[in-house]
């Protein structure tokens, strides 16, 4: 797990020059966060605070799975394939419509209500400031265990298939909701298909769609685009007319 701090730059995100090397004139540059975050999971806490060129930078990373610093006469190209995780309080402000769009799922996350459940939140985090590595260790079986049971998932997920009746019910639902982004199909057949070999198997069902779709399909509607789809239409309307009217 590799974690974003909140002041990044630029040169911290993707890397720039070494300036120790520099110094004994050796130019040559120093490796980023997303260098870093390479084949593990880069987190971004407040993502929604971050600055604009280094959630760019990060996206544009994420999608093409690597990229390109060049300083002067040197560049080197890294390799950036990470799962990308972000928190944020939409109190303190929302994501641009892009920024949203790429991620994948969506969860909202909401205070605890049952009393006991808080009390053993409180203890844990208690027992974890007190020491860490007890608290990791007594969870060390746990996490091995589903650490290869997600290794073996992921193995397995190239065999999972998703044949078009099951299909048909997502694009039902997808329309229904009126989504018009791709990433919706996208998104919501990648998790189910990752739902069914989580659940040992190799062929998608309706329930895993089912299960999957309020964390693939939240958030993606957009009341902009629909109010401007629609003037658009009435354009288009007007312009055959008009067309009509002058050359028949």
């Amino acid at each position: 797990l590799v974690e974003l701090p909140l002041n990044s730059q630029i040169e911290d995100v993707i890397g720039g020059i070494d300036e120790r090397a520099a110094i004994h004139e050796r130019m040559r540059l120093r490796r980023g966060i997303l260098a870093e975050a390479d084949r593990s999971i880069l987190f971004v806490d407040e993502v929604n605070l971050v600055e604009d060129d280094v959630i760019d930078v990060i996206l544009d990373a994420a999608a093409q799975g690597y990229y390109l610093v060049r300083r002067g006469p040197i560049s080197a190209t890294y390799w950036s394939r990470f799962i990308l995780i972000g928190s944020m309080n939409p109190e303190e402000g929302t994501l641009r419509p892009q920024i949203m769009d790429r991620f994948g799922l969506r969860v909202i996350v909401r205070g605890l209500g049952d009393p006991d459940k808080r009390l053993e939140a409180y203890r844990r985090v208690h027992a974890y400031q007190i020491n860490p590595r007890k608290v990791a260790a007594e969870f060390d079986d746990e996490t091995q265990t589903a650490q290869e049971e997600i290794q073996l998932a992921r193995d397995l997920l190239p065999q999972v298939t998703l044949s078009d009746e099951i299909a048909g019910y997502g694009l039902r639902l997808i329309k229904s909701l009126g989504i018009d982004t791709l990433r919706a199909e996208i998104t919501l057949f990648e998790a189910a298909r990752a739902h069914a070999i989580a659940d040992g198997r190799l062929e998608v069902s309706k329930e895993d769609l089912y299960a999957t779709a309020p964390l693939a399909l939240r958030l993606r509607r957009s009341e902009f685009i629909s109010q401007y789809l629609e003037h658009q239409d009435l354009e288009e309307e007007e312009l055959n007319s008009a067309i009509s009217q002058v050359f028949n």
